[in-house]
């Protein structure tokens, strides 16, 4: 059997590409570093690997993120590695990669792409954020360790960082690979309006991914428009469910609960149905705690 330098020997006199791949530094080091794991004489069957190796490291100088990967799979990097007497091409996450691979356990229906980016210690650098923040860290040590509790109703005026704090949550929850939903509540009931009798929507399947989901995030509730089906048929069946799987739910809103409930009672065609927007609401504060927010204006 050939040993490694006459075989290297023979292959660059072939071949005036082999001759380049095999004088580079790393892949002479690698070929020596992985001798005793391989078949040599299978050398010519794997240069293609070695030469995509080459080839797609890099790509990956100067990277400054994921944006402008180059990569033929994004956010991952080439190696070789040692199989069956070869050595393999093989892609694995970066470091880029790996810092924002969280972010799939985000599912966001209709909010700003900006919220993917809320961060707990901008939230928190404002005083007036204890309550909230010890809020959310009781929340987050039962949650985490015993993967229930009751979620958290944010409320108060334009800008206080109620979507922010909510969206920081999500992200907190992401790292530790909990999936969460956010959702920006009137727009989705517009979606699922305007999608009856439509091909491709199917608005029952959305109503049950929001009722199963982990960690379910409604922002700005009660700036919809109120009918009897929106509330009735739509947010009350999520809470329900969501209220006998003991689910963690979490709500911002302009209103409090008594603001919110006044808001439920009288619909666009002029019903008054006060029972119905206490049903609403038992729902509501069975899955919540209200925690009022002021000070800085967190506005996207």
């Amino acid at each position: 059997m050939k040993n490694l330098g006459e075989l290297l020997g023979e292959i660059t006199d072939a071949s005036d590409v082999h001759k380049e791949i095999l004088s580079h530094p790393e892949i002479k080091n690698l070929l020596v570093q992985h001798e005793s794991d391989l078949n040599i004489e299978l050398l010519p069957s794997f240069m293609g690997d070695l030469d995509e190796f080459l080839k797609n490291k890099n790509n990956c100088e100067g990277c400054a993120g994921l944006k402008n990967c180059c990569q033929p799979v994004r956010g991952h990097y080439p190696i070789l590695e040692s199989k069956l007497g070869r050595l393999k091409v093989t892609y694995t996450p970066c470091n880029f990669e790996k810092s924002s691979a969280y972010l799939k356990n985000i599912q966001s229906f209709y909010m700003p792409s900006a919220v993917k980016k809320a961060k707990f210690e901008d939230a928190f650098e404002d005083k007036s954020r204890e309550m909230p923040m010890l809020g959310v860290m009781s929340f987050m040590n039962e949650y985490l360790s015993k993967k229930t509790g009751k979620g958290i109703y944010f409320h108060g005026s334009h800008g206080t960082g109620k979507t922010y704090m909510m969206a920081a949550v999500a992200n907190e929850l992401a790292k530790s690979g909990v999936t969460s939903a956010l959702v920006y509540f009137p727009e989705l009931i517009a979606q699922i309006k305007s999608s009856f009798g439509s091909e491709g929507v199917n608005s029952n399947q959305i109503i049950e991914d929001l009722k199963n989901v982990p960690v379910l995030m409604l922002d700005d509730i009660g700036a919809e428009s109120v009918t009897s089906w929106m509330r009735d048929e739509i947010l009350g069946r999520i809470l329900n469910y969501r209220m006998q799987q003991e689910l963690p739910t979490f709500f911002t809103s302009n209103f409090d609960y008594k603001e919110l409930e006044e808001h439920y009672k009288q619909t666009q065609k002029g019903e008054y149905e006060p029972l119905k927007a206490a049903r609403i609401m038992e729902r509501i504060k069975a899955l919540s705690t209200p925690i009022s927010m002021i000070g800085k204006n967190y506005r996207y």
